[in-house]
């Protein structure tokens, strides 16, 4: 639930992206804070974080652009030749008009 966390005027904030993370984080804070104190990483050893905040975000994710493949086109393998034993007329005028669209199209 965290998608970020920076550091600004001593303080470690902790970015989520769900209320109920931010009460859980809220529980842990202490724990986080003589964590960092016992064993401060290295890459953070030369800043002083003398407090820990957390806030949530309603900001939408960031899509990434992906680039649109090639469309695939495939051959028609319909040809039309079938028959139409429907007793309905307006339904077996549809399957007939979609007949006919499927050989035309198979004409060309």
């Amino acid at each position: 639930m965290i998608k970020f966390a920076y550091i600004k005027n001593e303080t470690l904030y902790f970015v989520l992206n769900h209320p109920a993370g931010k009460q859980e984080f809220d529980n842990n804070i202490q724990n986080i804070k003589s964590a960092l104190n016992f064993h401060t990483p290295e890459e953070c050893s030369e800043t002083l974080i003398r407090d820990i905040k957390a806030f949530v975000t309603h900001t939408p994710r960031t899509i990434t652009k992906i680039e649109p493949k090639e469309i695939q086109r495939y051959t028609e393998r319909a040809t039309g030749d079938f028959e139409i034993d429907i007793k309905d007329e307006k339904l077996n005028s549809l399957v007939k008009s979609i007949q006919d669209i499927i050989k035309e199209k198979n004409d060309t």
